[in-house]
């Protein structure tokens, strides 16, 4: 019994500490421009943070705990390493992020509609799938300005590690 009344309270202490912090007023900012901005494609057609969004592309919280500097260029690659170009043996192609093989099934997210559209393909529909030189990681084109490119970034440190220091325009300069 006196193990228990320790151990409770330990326990209640640790899942106290795991909960993120409360969200910032820049990360909410950011959370809006993340899934809902009118200005291109929102981060949340490909990637997902804190459950919504698509996992259609890379997972978001393992940049989270670099240094703004290096999340920017991140986010405004022009290139991603993840992207391939998947040609098909009835013709044609598309540019395609592998997420997952099962078989003789490779599992692809189709970057050429929005939002990307999953599909199962068989080992012998595929006659290539390559480095995708061409495509062009969509932030690239939003005309985010400095401030809400910096909330964005807020928005992804929060969500992913739990930061909350407030992310300015100048630290994301090069």
């Amino acid at each position: 019994m006196n193990l228990l009344k320790t151990l409770i309270p330990l326990s209640m202490a640790a899942c106290a500490a795991a909960q993120s912090p409360p969200i910032t007023e820049q990360a909410a900012r950011g959370r809006v421009l993340f899934f809902e901005t009118n200005q291109g494609n929102p981060c949340g057609t490909c990637h997902q943070l804190e459950g919504k969004g698509s996992d259609a592309a890379p997972d978001l919280k393992a940049i989270a705990a670099l240094a703004p500097r290096a999340i920017v260029m991140a986010v405004l690659s022009s290139r991603t390493a993840y992207m391939q170009e998947v040609k098909l043996v009835a013709g044609g192609a598309f540019p395609g992020l592998l997420k997952g093989q099962t078989g003789d099934t490779s599992t692809y997210y189709d970057f050429s509609v929005t939002p990307p559209r999953k599909r199962d393909l068989q080992k012998a529909e595929i006659s290539a799938a390559n480095d995708n030189a061409s495509w062009k990681h969509p932030p690239e084109s939003t005309g985010y300005s400095p401030e809400q490119l910096a909330d964005v970034i807020a928005y992804i440190r929060w969500a992913g590690k739990g930061h909350t220091a407030a992310v300015t325009p100048e630290e994301m300069k090069p």
